[in-house]
Protein backbone atom coordinates (compact mmCIF):
# COMPACT_ATOMS: atom_id res chain seq x y z
CA UNK A 1 0.00 0.00 0.00
CA UNK A 2 2.34 2.64 1.34
CA UNK A 3 5.75 2.78 -0.82
CA UNK A 4 8.40 2.39 1.95
CA UNK A 5 10.90 5.31 1.48
CA UNK A 6 14.26 5.32 2.70
CA UNK A 7 15.90 8.00 3.72
CA UNK A 8 19.60 8.91 2.72
CA UNK A 9 22.24 8.96 5.81
CA UNK A 10 24.56 11.56 5.43
CA UNK A 11 27.37 9.34 5.96
CA UNK A 12 25.99 7.83 3.07
CA UNK A 13 26.05 10.25 0.93
CA UNK A 14 29.17 11.84 1.71
CA UNK A 15 31.36 9.00 -0.46
CA UNK A 16 29.61 9.80 -3.49
CA UNK A 17 29.72 13.82 -2.40
CA UNK A 18 34.20 13.33 -2.66
CA UNK A 19 33.80 11.10 -5.37
CA UNK A 20 32.22 13.11 -7.17
CA UNK A 21 34.20 16.40 -5.89
CA UNK A 22 37.77 14.87 -6.87
CA UNK A 23 36.64 13.91 -10.49
CA UNK A 24 35.61 17.62 -10.67
CA UNK A 25 39.09 18.81 -9.92
CA UNK A 26 40.93 16.37 -11.97
CA UNK A 27 38.60 17.50 -14.65
CA UNK A 28 39.70 21.02 -14.48
CA UNK A 29 43.37 20.41 -13.62
CA UNK A 30 43.43 18.15 -16.99
CA UNK A 31 41.42 21.23 -18.58
CA UNK A 32 44.04 23.56 -17.24
CA UNK A 33 47.25 21.62 -17.75
CA UNK A 34 46.19 21.46 -22.05
CA UNK A 35 45.14 25.18 -21.88
CA UNK A 36 48.79 26.25 -20.77
CA UNK A 37 50.23 23.89 -22.75
CA UNK A 38 48.72 24.64 -26.01
CA UNK A 39 49.94 28.35 -25.34
CA UNK A 40 53.38 27.34 -24.33
CA UNK A 41 53.93 25.78 -28.22
CA UNK A 42 52.96 29.12 -29.67
CA UNK A 43 55.34 31.81 -31.31
CA UNK A 44 55.96 34.41 -28.17
CA UNK A 45 54.76 37.94 -29.06
CA UNK A 46 55.73 41.10 -27.98
CA UNK A 47 53.91 44.71 -28.20
CA UNK A 48 53.56 47.88 -26.73
CA UNK A 49 49.74 47.74 -25.06
CA UNK A 50 47.73 49.95 -23.08
CA UNK A 51 45.06 47.67 -20.82
CA UNK A 52 41.44 48.60 -21.75
CA UNK A 53 39.55 46.57 -19.84
CA UNK A 54 40.08 43.82 -16.87
CA UNK A 55 36.42 41.85 -17.73
CA UNK A 56 37.06 38.42 -15.26
CA UNK A 57 39.03 37.34 -13.01
CA UNK A 58 38.21 33.96 -11.55
CA UNK A 59 40.55 32.39 -9.04
CA UNK A 60 43.92 32.52 -10.25
CA UNK A 61 42.90 33.57 -14.05
CA UNK A 62 42.31 37.13 -15.17
CA UNK A 63 40.92 37.73 -18.43
CA UNK A 64 42.33 41.13 -19.59
CA UNK A 65 41.62 43.27 -23.11
CA UNK A 66 44.31 45.24 -24.32
CA UNK A 67 44.61 47.88 -27.47
CA UNK A 68 47.90 48.18 -29.54
CA UNK A 69 49.38 50.87 -30.79
CA UNK A 70 47.87 49.92 -34.33
CA UNK A 71 44.32 49.76 -32.38
CA UNK A 72 44.07 46.27 -32.73
CA UNK A 73 42.60 45.05 -29.54
CA UNK A 74 42.90 41.43 -28.23
CA UNK A 75 41.85 40.18 -25.33
CA UNK A 76 44.11 37.69 -23.47
CA UNK A 77 44.53 35.90 -20.02
CA UNK A 78 46.88 35.29 -17.41
CA UNK A 79 47.13 32.15 -15.06
CA UNK A 80 48.93 33.88 -12.46
CA UNK A 81 46.68 36.44 -11.79
CA UNK A 82 48.05 36.83 -8.12
CA UNK A 83 51.44 37.78 -8.89
CA UNK A 84 50.75 39.80 -12.15
CA UNK A 85 49.95 42.71 -11.25
CA UNK A 86 48.29 44.85 -14.01
CA UNK A 87 45.56 47.43 -13.63
CA UNK A 88 43.22 49.11 -16.28
CA UNK A 89 45.37 52.22 -18.05
CA UNK A 90 48.52 50.80 -17.74
CA UNK A 91 50.49 51.09 -20.20
CA UNK A 92 53.94 48.81 -21.31
CA UNK A 93 55.33 45.82 -23.02
CA UNK A 94 53.28 42.74 -23.18
CA UNK A 95 54.77 39.20 -24.01
CA UNK A 96 52.32 36.55 -24.76
CA UNK A 97 51.91 33.59 -26.08
CA UNK A 98 48.43 32.26 -27.76
CA UNK A 99 46.19 34.20 -25.65
CA UNK A 100 48.33 33.95 -22.12
CA UNK A 101 50.17 36.66 -21.09
CA UNK A 102 53.76 35.75 -20.29
CA UNK A 103 54.90 38.94 -18.71
CA UNK A 104 53.91 42.79 -18.41
CA UNK A 105 56.55 45.78 -17.86
CA UNK A 106 55.10 49.15 -17.01
CA UNK A 107 56.15 51.85 -19.09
Amino acid sequence: MYAQTRSIDIIEFLPIFFSVLIGMLIILFIIYYFLKRADNNKELITKKVKVIEKPVHQGNIAWYVVECENGERIKLRSFDANTLLISVGDIGILKYKGQTIQSFVRQ
